[in-house]
């Protein structure tokens, strides 16, 4: 997996999400909210096990608020024990069931969520053998019928393989690691037992370039600049209407179905 010490000393800063625009740390959420309520209704029964924490801990880009208030039961996990702690505290007294987990060993037995909701979580480890793993086993703890709900980078946005590179040479706030293509992650999501049902582009803002441009904006005008920083979300966010969306998308949103056991018939 990519390097502990990465995260640890980026969980560490006292304010690790100061990359993220409040305005657009907000448009994250919401358009993120609108996928999973899309695909997942709010009726959903039983618990929701939710791969990452980090922006529950200390991000404005937290959808937990929306989930528990649907009346959700959520598992929360992370590998990092002081992200863990900060969740659970800022959402202390609310039906977070808060976890130090690594999601290739779960600490869950088998078919015990409902759904999954894997937020540009397993596009942090460092080899497709891991990536698998963790597939594997979050196919493990969810039961038949349940829903996967997963983003990951998306491999096919130019800038995306910028902002990779310099990651490796440290010069971003967080690693990158492996991500299959859209079409290799659906194969290999067929071939653990699901069926896929939907594909969906998430977040069109320019990556690096704008989140370089939203803390400028910021940094020079502060609040004032609100108004442009708005106006931009919006310019951005019509690009999801055009063909090249596929390109300009920063995540790439899939969601599949967990098939049921097959009942085999007696020959008669």
């Amino acid at each position: 997996m990519i390097a502990q010490a990465d995260w640890t000393r980026m969980a560490g800063n006292d304010s690790p999400s100061w990359y993220l625009h409040p305005l657009v740390a907000r448009q994250k959420r919401d358009v993120h909210l609108e996928w999973v309520r899309r695909y997942l209704p709010a009726a959903t029964t039983g618990p929701m096990l939710k791969t990452d924490l980090f922006e529950d801990a200390f991000g404005d880009d937290t959808l937990l608020p929306p989930l528990l208030a649907d009346g959700r039961r959520i598992v929360g996990i992370d590998w990092l024990p002081h992200v863990v702690h900060r969740a659970a505290m800022r959402f202390r007294d609310t039906a977070l069931i808060p976890l130090a987990a690594d999601c290739r060993a779960l600490p869950l037995q088998s078919g015990t969520v409902a759904s999954v909701l894997s937020p540009s979580t397993l596009d942090h480890f460092a080899t497709r053998a891991e990536f698998d793993t963790a597939i594997t086993e979050l196919t493990r703890v969810l039961a038949p019928g349940g829903i996967l709900l997963i983003t990951l980078d998306n491999p096919r946005n130019p800038l995306y393989w910028g902002l990779r590179l310099l990651g490796r040479l440290g010069w971003t706030p967080f690693p990158m690691g492996y991500t299959p293509s859209p079409s290799a992650l659906e194969a290999r999501l067929r071939e653990a037992g699901y069926d896929v049902f939907g594909r969906e582009w998430l977040i069109h803002n320019p990556r690096l370039v704008g989140t370089a441009l939203f803390l400028l904006v910021e940094r020079v005008l502060g609040r004032r600049g609100d108004g442009l920083v708005s106006r931009l979300l919006g310019a951005f966010g019509l690009l999801a209407m055009l063909p090249t969306r596929t390109i300009t998308a920063c995540f790439v949103a899939t969601c599949a179905r967990k098939r049921e056991p097959q009942t085999e018939t007696a020959a008669t």
